[in-house]
């Protein structure tokens, strides 16, 4: 009875409300359409009020909308908890998984980005280097690859021929009398280089 009560007053209160702001803005029409007619002001008064009224029901249909998803999620999960006790760490570890697996594309693409600004000396050179680096535990930053200019450095003081300094043409083709498994050894090098510049283990 009481809350029928309060809710009377609040509606009388809201209605007071209404009927003061609609003296006002019958009072801004008048001013902005002057000689309007109380008829022709009557009839945009309640077109006004008809859309308030529509704005009014949609937002109170949201939050009804929105109480009753978050009643149905408290339950599920309540549900979810009675099943499987572990599913939170479950989700989260999801959740862990999927971050560490947008991280390392996002890695991967900063590398082949800042790759693309160097000249190889061939297409097999280019295609090491990426694989190589994208093996390291390079830190990210603003997007940028922390370290980078450092590793090449050290690629290049490993293996000289695979990156060419500016202007340099690019070799397509190699003899077949060249030393076997000698990119391997340097490109190991490079990587050791690397890692003893910034204090990781191999």
């Amino acid at each position: 009875m009481r809350t029928a009560i309060l809710n009377r007053r609040d509606l009388s209160t809201q209605q007071t409300k209404e009927r003061s702001t609609s003296q006002v803005k019958r009072e801004d029409v008048s001013k902005i359409i002057p000689g309007i007619t109380s008829d022709q002001l009557d009839s945009i008064m309640n077109l006004h009020g008809a859309d308030i009224t529509a704005k009014v029901n949609e937002i109170t249909t949201l939050k009804a909308e929105k109480t009753t998803l978050t009643e149905q999620l408290s339950t599920a999960n309540s549900k979810l908890e009675g099943y499987d006790p572990e599913w939170k760490a479950k989700a989260e570890q999801a959740k862990t998984d999927a971050a560490a697996q947008v991280a390392a594309l996002e890695k991967g693409y900063a590398l082949e980005r800042k790759a693309s600004g160097l000249k190889f000396s061939s297409e097999s050179a280019r295609k090491a280097f990426l694989t190589e680096a994208k093996a390291q535990n390079f830190a990210m930053k603003d997007g940028e690859i922390m370290g980078f200019d450092d590793y090449v450095k050290a690629f290049k003081e490993s293996d000289p021929s695979a990156i060419l300094p500016d202007g340099g043409m690019a070799r397509f083709s190699a003899s077949a009398t060249g030393a076997p498994g000698q990119p391997a050894n340097t490109h190991e090098a490079a990587n050791a280089a690397f890692r003893a510049a910034f204090g990781q283990k191999g």
